[in-house]
Protein backbone atom coordinates (compact mmCIF):
# COMPACT_ATOMS: atom_id res chain seq x y z
CA UNK A 1 0.00 0.00 0.00
CA UNK A 2 2.55 2.12 0.53
CA UNK A 3 2.98 2.51 -2.97
CA UNK A 4 0.00 3.51 -4.21
CA UNK A 5 0.09 7.52 -3.67
CA UNK A 6 2.93 7.83 -6.45
CA UNK A 7 0.72 5.70 -8.83
CA UNK A 8 0.27 9.01 -10.81
CA UNK A 9 3.81 9.89 -11.60
CA UNK A 10 3.67 5.74 -12.33
CA UNK A 11 1.63 6.73 -14.69
CA UNK A 12 3.62 9.49 -16.50
CA UNK A 13 6.36 7.06 -16.44
CA UNK A 14 4.37 4.05 -18.45
CA UNK A 15 3.27 6.56 -21.25
CA UNK A 16 7.31 7.91 -21.74
CA UNK A 17 8.47 4.26 -21.53
CA UNK A 18 6.15 2.79 -24.11
CA UNK A 19 7.08 6.06 -25.90
CA UNK A 20 10.95 5.20 -25.97
CA UNK A 21 9.90 1.14 -26.37
CA UNK A 22 8.23 2.52 -29.51
CA UNK A 23 10.94 5.23 -30.81
CA UNK A 24 13.82 3.13 -30.23
CA UNK A 25 13.07 -0.74 -30.81
CA UNK A 26 10.60 0.16 -33.80
CA UNK A 27 13.12 -1.32 -35.79
CA UNK A 28 14.11 -4.71 -34.15
CA UNK A 29 10.56 -5.82 -35.20
CA UNK A 30 10.04 -4.99 -38.65
CA UNK A 31 11.14 -8.07 -39.84
CA UNK A 32 8.75 -9.99 -37.53
CA UNK A 33 5.88 -7.28 -38.32
CA UNK A 34 6.58 -8.12 -42.15
CA UNK A 35 6.29 -11.45 -41.98
CA UNK A 36 3.03 -10.86 -40.25
CA UNK A 37 1.72 -8.35 -42.88
CA UNK A 38 2.70 -10.41 -45.72
CA UNK A 39 0.51 -13.52 -44.60
CA UNK A 40 -1.93 -12.54 -41.99
CA UNK A 41 -3.22 -15.27 -40.25
CA UNK A 42 -6.85 -15.91 -40.27
CA UNK A 43 -8.25 -14.22 -36.71
CA UNK A 44 -9.08 -16.52 -34.04
CA UNK A 45 -11.39 -15.62 -31.20
CA UNK A 46 -9.79 -14.54 -28.06
CA UNK A 47 -10.21 -16.68 -25.18
CA UNK A 48 -13.80 -16.99 -23.01
CA UNK A 49 -14.30 -14.88 -19.83
CA UNK A 50 -13.88 -16.75 -16.36
CA UNK A 51 -16.97 -16.42 -14.60
CA UNK A 52 -15.57 -15.40 -11.01
CA UNK A 53 -18.50 -14.70 -9.25
CA UNK A 54 -17.76 -11.32 -8.35
CA UNK A 55 -17.86 -7.93 -9.48
CA UNK A 56 -15.57 -7.62 -13.05
CA UNK A 57 -14.06 -4.49 -11.79
CA UNK A 58 -14.21 -2.17 -8.81
CA UNK A 59 -16.27 0.02 -10.76
CA UNK A 60 -17.99 -2.10 -13.13
CA UNK A 61 -22.15 -2.57 -13.45
CA UNK A 62 -23.65 -4.82 -11.45
CA UNK A 63 -24.85 -6.73 -14.81
CA UNK A 64 -21.24 -7.45 -15.74
CA UNK A 65 -20.29 -10.75 -14.28
CA UNK A 66 -17.30 -11.72 -15.98
CA UNK A 67 -14.08 -10.96 -15.88
CA UNK A 68 -11.15 -11.92 -18.88
CA UNK A 69 -7.46 -12.06 -17.42
CA UNK A 70 -5.38 -10.65 -20.03
CA UNK A 71 -1.37 -10.55 -20.21
CA UNK A 72 0.34 -7.79 -22.50
CA UNK A 73 1.88 -10.38 -24.49
CA UNK A 74 -2.25 -11.73 -25.29
CA UNK A 75 -3.25 -8.27 -25.46
CA UNK A 76 -0.49 -7.38 -28.26
CA UNK A 77 -1.16 -11.07 -30.13
CA UNK A 78 -5.39 -10.15 -29.94
CA UNK A 79 -4.64 -6.74 -31.64
CA UNK A 80 -2.69 -7.47 -34.02
CA UNK A 81 -5.53 -10.24 -35.35
CA UNK A 82 -8.42 -8.28 -34.70
CA UNK A 83 -7.48 -4.72 -35.01
CA UNK A 84 -9.70 -2.99 -37.51
CA UNK A 85 -7.28 -0.15 -38.20
CA UNK A 86 -4.52 -3.63 -39.14
CA UNK A 87 -7.28 -5.38 -41.19
CA UNK A 88 -7.96 -1.69 -43.30
CA UNK A 89 -4.67 -1.01 -43.71
CA UNK A 90 -3.53 -4.39 -45.40
CA UNK A 91 -6.11 -3.62 -47.85
CA UNK A 92 -3.95 -1.02 -49.20
CA UNK A 93 -1.12 -3.11 -50.16
CA UNK A 94 -4.06 -5.39 -52.65
CA UNK A 95 -4.78 -1.89 -54.30
CA UNK A 96 -1.20 -1.36 -54.92
CA UNK A 97 -0.63 -4.11 -56.48
CA UNK A 98 -3.45 -4.19 -58.69
CA UNK A 99 -1.86 -0.81 -59.85
CA UNK A 100 1.59 -2.37 -60.50
CA UNK A 101 -0.49 -4.68 -62.98
CA UNK A 102 -1.94 -1.84 -64.76
CA UNK A 103 0.87 -0.20 -65.33
CA UNK A 104 2.46 -3.41 -66.97
CA UNK A 105 -0.80 -3.78 -69.31
CA UNK A 106 -0.07 -0.88 -71.09
CA UNK A 107 2.48 -3.33 -72.72
CA UNK A 108 0.11 -6.19 -73.41
CA UNK A 109 -1.17 -7.09 -76.89
CA UNK A 110 -4.09 -6.82 -78.09
CA UNK A 111 -6.37 -8.99 -80.81
CA UNK A 112 -9.21 -6.90 -83.16
CA UNK A 113 -11.14 -7.76 -85.81
CA UNK A 114 -12.59 -5.43 -89.00
CA UNK A 115 -15.94 -6.83 -90.46
CA UNK A 116 -17.81 -4.57 -93.64
CA UNK A 117 -19.72 -5.85 -96.41
CA UNK A 118 -21.21 -2.87 -99.15
CA UNK A 119 -23.42 -2.94 -102.22
CA UNK A 120 -22.99 -0.01 -105.10
CA UNK A 121 -25.35 0.22 -107.74
CA UNK A 122 -23.87 3.12 -109.84
CA UNK A 123 -27.23 5.58 -111.57
CA UNK A 124 -26.71 5.48 -115.84
CA UNK A 125 -24.78 8.07 -117.34
CA UNK A 126 -24.15 6.69 -120.96
CA UNK A 127 -25.66 4.02 -123.18
CA UNK A 128 -24.71 1.74 -126.16
CA UNK A 129 -26.27 1.94 -129.60
CA UNK A 130 -27.28 -1.66 -130.81
CA UNK A 131 -26.80 -2.03 -134.86
CA UNK A 132 -28.22 -4.70 -137.28
CA UNK A 133 -25.39 -7.39 -138.02
CA UNK A 134 -26.77 -7.24 -141.57
CA UNK A 135 -28.78 -3.78 -142.50
CA UNK A 136 -26.21 -1.80 -139.78
CA UNK A 137 -29.12 0.26 -139.24
CA UNK A 138 -29.25 1.20 -135.80
CA UNK A 139 -32.07 -1.26 -134.27
CA UNK A 140 -32.00 0.25 -130.43
CA UNK A 141 -30.09 1.22 -128.07
CA UNK A 142 -28.70 -0.65 -124.47
CA UNK A 143 -28.40 1.14 -120.85
CA UNK A 144 -25.35 -0.23 -118.83
CA UNK A 145 -26.15 -0.36 -114.69
CA UNK A 146 -22.77 -1.27 -112.78
CA UNK A 147 -23.03 -3.09 -109.73
CA UNK A 148 -21.02 -3.84 -107.23
CA UNK A 149 -20.38 -5.47 -103.75
CA UNK A 150 -17.74 -5.48 -101.55
CA UNK A 151 -16.18 -7.72 -98.47
CA UNK A 152 -13.76 -7.15 -95.84
CA UNK A 153 -12.63 -8.87 -93.23
CA UNK A 154 -9.38 -7.92 -91.42
CA UNK A 155 -7.90 -9.40 -87.97
CA UNK A 156 -5.15 -7.35 -86.55
CA UNK A 157 -2.54 -7.68 -83.21
CA UNK A 158 -1.28 -4.28 -82.08
CA UNK A 159 0.95 -3.86 -79.56
CA UNK A 160 3.33 -1.51 -77.70
CA UNK A 161 6.83 -2.35 -76.64
CA UNK A 162 9.03 -0.90 -74.22
CA UNK A 163 11.48 1.21 -76.08
CA UNK A 164 8.04 3.16 -76.95
CA UNK A 165 7.18 1.70 -80.64
CA UNK A 166 3.77 0.44 -81.68
CA UNK A 167 3.28 -1.99 -84.07
CA UNK A 168 0.43 -3.44 -85.83
CA UNK A 169 0.35 -6.55 -88.21
CA UNK A 170 -3.04 -7.01 -90.14
CA UNK A 171 -4.29 -9.91 -92.26
CA UNK A 172 -6.65 -7.78 -95.29
CA UNK A 173 -9.20 -9.79 -96.95
CA UNK A 174 -11.68 -8.64 -99.82
CA UNK A 175 -13.81 -10.08 -101.85
CA UNK A 176 -14.84 -7.68 -105.00
CA UNK A 177 -17.89 -8.96 -107.42
CA UNK A 178 -18.51 -6.44 -110.54
CA UNK A 179 -20.98 -6.21 -113.09
CA UNK A 180 -20.64 -6.16 -115.82
CA UNK A 181 -17.47 -8.39 -115.51
CA UNK A 182 -16.02 -7.16 -118.58
CA UNK A 183 -12.00 -7.91 -119.02
CA UNK A 184 -11.56 -8.88 -115.30
CA UNK A 185 -9.31 -11.86 -114.52
CA UNK A 186 -10.78 -13.59 -111.71
CA UNK A 187 -15.06 -12.36 -111.05
CA UNK A 188 -15.40 -12.76 -107.69
CA UNK A 189 -12.19 -11.29 -106.99
CA UNK A 190 -10.32 -12.77 -103.87
CA UNK A 191 -7.80 -10.58 -102.40
CA UNK A 192 -5.41 -11.10 -99.00
CA UNK A 193 -2.48 -8.86 -97.70
CA UNK A 194 -0.30 -9.07 -94.73
CA UNK A 195 0.04 -5.73 -93.70
CA UNK A 196 3.02 -4.57 -90.91
CA UNK A 197 2.96 -0.72 -90.04
CA UNK A 198 4.95 0.38 -86.66
CA UNK A 199 5.78 4.03 -85.31
CA UNK A 200 9.21 4.22 -83.29
CA UNK A 201 9.60 7.14 -81.14
CA UNK A 202 13.30 8.51 -81.57
CA UNK A 203 13.40 11.57 -79.45
CA UNK A 204 10.00 12.25 -77.17
CA UNK A 205 8.70 9.27 -75.58
CA UNK A 206 12.00 7.24 -76.27
CA UNK A 207 13.67 5.14 -74.34
CA UNK A 208 13.00 2.32 -71.27
CA UNK A 209 13.65 4.80 -68.66
CA UNK A 210 10.45 7.23 -70.11
CA UNK A 211 8.25 4.15 -70.80
CA UNK A 212 8.80 2.31 -68.06
CA UNK A 213 8.18 5.03 -65.09
CA UNK A 214 4.92 4.29 -64.66
CA UNK A 215 5.69 0.94 -63.43
CA UNK A 216 8.52 2.01 -61.15
CA UNK A 217 6.51 4.70 -59.42
CA UNK A 218 3.64 2.00 -58.94
CA UNK A 219 5.90 -0.62 -57.11
CA UNK A 220 7.65 2.33 -55.05
CA UNK A 221 3.78 3.27 -54.53
CA UNK A 222 3.66 -1.07 -53.77
CA UNK A 223 6.41 -0.84 -51.11
CA UNK A 224 4.59 2.28 -49.74
CA UNK A 225 2.23 0.97 -48.90
CA UNK A 226 3.77 -1.70 -46.74
CA UNK A 227 5.78 -0.23 -44.88
CA UNK A 228 2.39 1.65 -43.88
CA UNK A 229 0.94 -1.47 -43.00
CA UNK A 230 4.37 -1.77 -40.66
CA UNK A 231 3.74 1.47 -39.54
CA UNK A 232 0.11 1.34 -38.66
CA UNK A 233 1.22 -2.74 -36.50
CA UNK A 234 3.93 -0.53 -35.12
CA UNK A 235 1.03 1.81 -33.63
CA UNK A 236 -1.53 -0.46 -32.86
CA UNK A 237 1.52 -2.44 -30.91
CA UNK A 238 2.60 1.07 -29.13
CA UNK A 239 -1.34 1.98 -28.34
CA UNK A 240 -2.01 -1.83 -26.66
CA UNK A 241 0.78 -1.03 -24.38
CA UNK A 242 -0.05 2.14 -23.54
CA UNK A 243 -3.98 1.41 -23.08
CA UNK A 244 -2.81 -2.04 -21.10
CA UNK A 245 -0.73 0.05 -18.69
CA UNK A 246 -3.14 2.68 -18.69
CA UNK A 247 -5.89 0.24 -17.14
CA UNK A 248 -3.86 -1.11 -14.88
CA UNK A 249 -2.97 2.45 -13.65
CA UNK A 250 -6.34 3.05 -13.06
CA UNK A 251 -7.24 -0.24 -11.17
CA UNK A 252 -4.25 0.95 -9.07
CA UNK A 253 -5.20 4.68 -8.72
CA UNK A 254 -8.90 3.50 -8.01
CA UNK A 255 -7.79 1.64 -5.33
CA UNK A 256 -5.62 4.66 -4.10
CA UNK A 257 -8.96 6.72 -3.95
CA UNK A 258 -10.48 4.55 -1.63
CA UNK A 259 -7.67 4.14 0.19
CA UNK A 260 -7.86 7.85 0.58
CA UNK A 261 -11.51 7.63 1.24
CA UNK A 262 -11.43 5.15 4.07
CA UNK A 263 -8.75 7.54 5.65
CA UNK A 264 -10.96 10.33 5.35
CA UNK A 265 -14.12 8.05 6.75
CA UNK A 266 -11.77 7.06 9.90
CA UNK A 267 -11.24 9.98 11.15
CA UNK A 268 -14.65 11.32 10.65
CA UNK A 269 -15.54 8.37 12.52
CA UNK A 270 -13.09 9.71 15.08
CA UNK A 271 -13.84 13.45 15.05
CA UNK A 272 -17.28 12.64 15.56
CA UNK A 273 -16.83 10.47 18.76
CA UNK A 274 -14.78 13.98 19.84
CA UNK A 275 -16.91 16.16 19.38
CA UNK A 276 -19.76 13.79 21.08
CA UNK A 277 -17.40 13.69 24.45
CA UNK A 278 -16.81 17.91 23.64
CA UNK A 279 -12.58 17.65 22.88
CA UNK A 280 -12.97 19.28 19.23
CA UNK A 281 -15.23 21.82 18.10
CA UNK A 282 -18.22 21.04 16.11
CA UNK A 283 -16.39 22.82 13.17
CA UNK A 284 -13.72 20.26 12.92
CA UNK A 285 -16.19 17.47 12.24
CA UNK A 286 -17.69 20.03 9.37
CA UNK A 287 -14.19 19.71 7.47
CA UNK A 288 -13.95 15.89 8.05
CA UNK A 289 -17.64 15.62 6.86
CA UNK A 290 -16.07 17.89 3.56
CA UNK A 291 -13.38 15.52 3.36
CA UNK A 292 -15.14 12.76 2.88
CA UNK A 293 -17.48 13.89 -0.06
CA UNK A 294 -14.14 15.26 -1.76
CA UNK A 295 -13.00 11.87 -1.37
CA UNK A 296 -16.28 10.21 -2.86
CA UNK A 297 -15.86 12.39 -5.69
CA UNK A 298 -12.41 11.19 -6.62
CA UNK A 299 -13.62 7.88 -6.24
CA UNK A 300 -16.10 8.11 -8.59
CA UNK A 301 -13.84 10.58 -10.71
CA UNK A 302 -11.60 6.93 -10.64
CA UNK A 303 -14.28 4.41 -11.42
CA UNK A 304 -15.33 6.51 -14.63
CA UNK A 305 -11.38 6.36 -15.84
CA UNK A 306 -11.22 3.28 -14.79
CA UNK A 307 -14.31 2.10 -17.69
CA UNK A 308 -12.95 4.75 -19.76
CA UNK A 309 -9.73 2.77 -19.70
CA UNK A 310 -11.09 -0.45 -20.39
CA UNK A 311 -13.67 0.36 -23.00
CA UNK A 312 -10.46 1.67 -24.66
CA UNK A 313 -8.51 -1.42 -24.72
CA UNK A 314 -11.42 -3.60 -25.97
CA UNK A 315 -11.69 -1.16 -28.90
CA UNK A 316 -7.96 -1.45 -29.59
CA UNK A 317 -8.25 -5.52 -29.42
CA UNK A 318 -11.72 -5.20 -31.42
CA UNK A 319 -13.18 -7.50 -28.50
CA UNK A 320 -16.99 -6.18 -28.46
CA UNK A 321 -17.13 -7.25 -31.97
CA UNK A 322 -15.49 -10.39 -31.71
CA UNK A 323 -17.58 -11.61 -28.16
CA UNK A 324 -21.10 -9.24 -29.31
CA UNK A 325 -20.98 -7.55 -25.73
CA UNK A 326 -19.07 -4.95 -23.76
CA UNK A 327 -20.71 -5.86 -20.67
CA UNK A 328 -16.94 -7.78 -19.63
CA UNK A 329 -14.35 -6.63 -17.34
CA UNK A 330 -10.25 -6.91 -18.85
CA UNK A 331 -7.77 -7.76 -15.69
CA UNK A 332 -4.24 -6.88 -16.25
CA UNK A 333 -2.02 -9.79 -15.28
CA UNK A 334 1.25 -8.39 -15.77
CA UNK A 335 2.54 -5.72 -13.50
CA UNK A 336 5.40 -3.46 -15.14
CA UNK A 337 8.58 -4.02 -12.87
CA UNK A 338 10.40 -0.44 -12.56
CA UNK A 339 14.01 -0.69 -14.04
CA UNK A 340 16.69 1.67 -13.85
CA UNK A 341 17.63 3.81 -17.00
CA UNK A 342 20.77 2.39 -18.27
CA UNK A 343 23.14 4.93 -20.53
CA UNK A 344 21.14 5.43 -24.14
CA UNK A 345 23.54 6.11 -27.04
CA UNK A 346 20.96 8.64 -28.52
CA UNK A 347 23.51 8.68 -31.76
CA UNK A 348 23.06 4.97 -32.55
CA UNK A 349 19.22 4.79 -31.74
CA UNK A 350 18.91 7.58 -34.32
CA UNK A 351 21.11 6.17 -36.79
CA UNK A 352 19.09 2.76 -36.08
CA UNK A 353 16.11 4.65 -36.77
CA UNK A 354 16.73 6.54 -39.81
CA UNK A 355 17.79 3.42 -41.62
CA UNK A 356 14.65 1.02 -40.40
CA UNK A 357 11.88 3.35 -39.15
CA UNK A 358 8.95 2.81 -41.50
CA UNK A 359 7.99 6.56 -41.94
CA UNK A 360 11.52 7.37 -43.21
CA UNK A 361 11.45 4.85 -45.42
CA UNK A 362 8.22 5.99 -46.85
CA UNK A 363 9.45 9.74 -47.01
CA UNK A 364 12.01 7.78 -49.13
CA UNK A 365 10.13 6.31 -51.40
CA UNK A 366 8.26 9.64 -52.15
CA UNK A 367 11.36 11.09 -52.79
CA UNK A 368 12.42 8.77 -55.71
CA UNK A 369 8.82 8.26 -57.07
CA UNK A 370 8.92 12.32 -57.40
CA UNK A 371 12.37 12.35 -59.26
CA UNK A 372 11.06 9.84 -61.70
CA UNK A 373 8.04 12.30 -62.54
CA UNK A 374 10.74 15.34 -62.76
CA UNK A 375 12.64 12.89 -65.46
CA UNK A 376 9.81 12.05 -67.50
CA UNK A 377 8.77 15.74 -67.35
CA UNK A 378 12.48 17.06 -68.61
CA UNK A 379 11.91 14.35 -71.30
CA UNK A 380 8.45 15.53 -72.88
CA UNK A 381 10.33 18.74 -73.56
CA UNK A 382 11.91 17.04 -76.57
CA UNK A 383 10.62 17.55 -80.16
CA UNK A 384 8.31 15.01 -81.54
CA UNK A 385 10.27 12.69 -83.97
CA UNK A 386 8.98 9.53 -85.01
CA UNK A 387 10.70 7.00 -87.76
CA UNK A 388 7.20 5.39 -89.45
CA UNK A 389 7.23 2.90 -92.00
CA UNK A 390 4.58 0.13 -93.06
CA UNK A 391 5.23 -3.17 -95.28
CA UNK A 392 2.56 -5.21 -97.17
CA UNK A 393 2.60 -8.47 -99.33
CA UNK A 394 -0.63 -9.69 -101.77
CA UNK A 395 -2.14 -11.94 -103.50
CA UNK A 396 -5.67 -12.62 -105.28
CA UNK A 397 -7.48 -15.68 -107.30
CA UNK A 398 -10.96 -16.21 -107.52
CA UNK A 399 -10.94 -18.69 -104.24
CA UNK A 400 -10.30 -17.48 -100.90
CA UNK A 401 -8.31 -20.26 -99.83
CA UNK A 402 -5.91 -19.87 -102.82
CA UNK A 403 -5.26 -16.23 -101.87
CA UNK A 404 -4.09 -17.01 -98.61
CA UNK A 405 -2.06 -19.61 -99.87
CA UNK A 406 -0.09 -17.37 -102.95
CA UNK A 407 0.43 -14.98 -100.14
CA UNK A 408 4.04 -16.57 -99.60
CA UNK A 409 4.99 -15.71 -103.63
CA UNK A 410 4.80 -12.52 -102.69
CA UNK A 411 3.56 -11.34 -106.20
CA UNK A 412 2.53 -8.40 -105.43
CA UNK A 413 4.19 -6.13 -102.22
CA UNK A 414 4.31 -2.83 -100.95
CA UNK A 415 6.79 -1.01 -98.66
CA UNK A 416 7.35 2.94 -97.51
CA UNK A 417 9.15 4.04 -94.54
CA UNK A 418 9.37 7.90 -93.69
CA UNK A 419 10.04 10.26 -90.81
CA UNK A 420 7.35 13.02 -89.27
CA UNK A 421 8.43 15.47 -87.10
CA UNK A 422 6.30 17.76 -84.70
CA UNK A 423 7.20 20.48 -82.14
CA UNK A 424 4.70 22.73 -80.65
CA UNK A 425 5.54 26.88 -80.48
CA UNK A 426 6.33 27.89 -77.62
CA UNK A 427 6.12 24.54 -75.98
CA UNK A 428 4.73 26.20 -72.65
CA UNK A 429 2.40 22.83 -71.55
CA UNK A 430 5.81 20.36 -71.44
CA UNK A 431 8.15 23.32 -69.50
CA UNK A 432 5.73 24.63 -67.11
CA UNK A 433 5.12 20.69 -66.31
CA UNK A 434 9.04 20.61 -65.59
CA UNK A 435 8.40 23.80 -63.11
CA UNK A 436 5.72 22.02 -61.66
CA UNK A 437 7.52 18.99 -61.34
CA UNK A 438 10.68 20.10 -59.80
CA UNK A 439 8.31 22.21 -57.07
CA UNK A 440 7.02 18.94 -56.76
CA UNK A 441 10.47 17.50 -55.87
CA UNK A 442 11.26 20.48 -53.79
CA UNK A 443 8.38 20.14 -51.44
CA UNK A 444 8.38 16.22 -51.38
CA UNK A 445 13.14 16.41 -49.86
CA UNK A 446 11.60 19.56 -47.84
CA UNK A 447 9.02 16.51 -46.08
CA UNK A 448 11.56 13.97 -46.24
CA UNK A 449 13.96 16.15 -44.19
CA UNK A 450 10.77 16.99 -41.94
CA UNK A 451 10.35 13.76 -40.86
CA UNK A 452 14.53 13.06 -40.52
CA UNK A 453 14.12 16.05 -37.95
CA UNK A 454 11.29 14.76 -36.65
CA UNK A 455 12.43 11.12 -35.83
CA UNK A 456 15.66 12.37 -34.34
CA UNK A 457 13.75 15.12 -32.04
CA UNK A 458 11.47 12.20 -30.82
CA UNK A 459 14.20 9.84 -29.82
CA UNK A 460 16.27 12.63 -28.13
CA UNK A 461 12.97 13.84 -26.14
CA UNK A 462 12.11 10.24 -25.21
CA UNK A 463 15.11 9.51 -23.90
CA UNK A 464 15.58 12.70 -21.95
CA UNK A 465 12.01 12.09 -20.50
CA UNK A 466 12.91 8.89 -19.63
CA UNK A 467 15.92 9.45 -17.88
CA UNK A 468 14.31 12.47 -15.79
CA UNK A 469 11.08 10.84 -14.70
CA UNK A 470 13.20 7.23 -13.65
CA UNK A 471 14.64 10.01 -10.94
CA UNK A 472 11.22 11.40 -10.35
CA UNK A 473 10.23 7.69 -9.67
CA UNK A 474 12.68 7.56 -7.15
CA UNK A 475 11.93 11.10 -5.79
CA UNK A 476 8.55 10.16 -5.51
CA UNK A 477 8.57 6.87 -3.88
CA UNK A 478 10.77 8.79 -1.04
CA UNK A 479 8.35 11.48 -0.74
CA UNK A 480 5.40 9.30 -0.46
CA UNK A 481 7.02 7.47 2.32
CA UNK A 482 7.59 10.54 4.34
CA UNK A 483 4.14 11.77 3.41
CA UNK A 484 2.81 8.53 5.08
CA UNK A 485 4.84 9.09 8.15
CA UNK A 486 4.26 12.54 8.17
CA UNK A 487 0.63 11.64 8.00
CA UNK A 488 0.86 9.14 10.92
CA UNK A 489 2.78 12.02 13.17
CA UNK A 490 0.30 14.30 12.36
CA UNK A 491 -2.57 11.79 13.41
CA UNK A 492 -0.81 10.96 16.48
CA UNK A 493 -0.59 15.08 17.43
CA UNK A 494 -4.25 15.01 17.07
CA UNK A 495 -5.00 12.69 19.16
CA UNK A 496 -3.01 13.86 21.82
CA UNK A 497 -4.11 17.31 21.32
CA UNK A 498 -1.16 18.70 19.91
CA UNK A 499 -2.99 19.24 16.09
CA UNK A 500 -5.84 20.21 14.53
CA UNK A 501 -8.40 18.74 12.26
CA UNK A 502 -6.90 21.06 9.29
CA UNK A 503 -3.58 19.71 9.48
CA UNK A 504 -4.44 16.07 8.74
CA UNK A 505 -6.86 16.81 6.62
CA UNK A 506 -4.41 18.87 4.58
CA UNK A 507 -1.50 15.86 5.29
CA UNK A 508 -4.07 13.34 4.35
CA UNK A 509 -4.70 15.31 0.76
CA UNK A 510 -0.75 15.68 0.25
CA UNK A 511 -0.35 12.04 0.63
CA UNK A 512 -3.82 11.27 -1.95
CA UNK A 513 -1.66 13.52 -4.65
Amino acid sequence: MSRRPGVRTHHTVLRCFCLVIWCLCSTCVIHTLSSEAASPQPPASPPDPVSQGAPASPSAPDQTTLIMPLSLAEAIRLALQNSLDIERARVAPEVTRAQVEQARAVFDPSLGLHASFGQAKTLPVTQTLLFDSNTGIINGARVVRPFSDHGNLTPNLQQKIATGANYTISLVNTRDRVTPVNNRIADPRYTSDVLLTFTQPLLKDFGLAVNMAPIQQALYAAESARQQVLQTILDTVFAVQQGYWTLLFRRQDLAAKRESQQLAVDFLGENTQRVELGIVARVDLVQAQTQVKLREGDVIAAETALQDAEDSLKLLLNLPERKGTWNFSLLPSDTLPFVPVQDLAVADKVQLALQHRPDVLRARLAVASQEIAHEVAQHQRLPRLDLQGQVSVSAFSDRVDTALADLGQADGYRWWIGMQFTYPLGNRAALNEVQRQEALLRQTRIEQRQVFQTVEQQIRQAVRALESLAKRVEATRAASRLARTQLAGEQEKFRLGLSTSFNVLTFQSQLSS
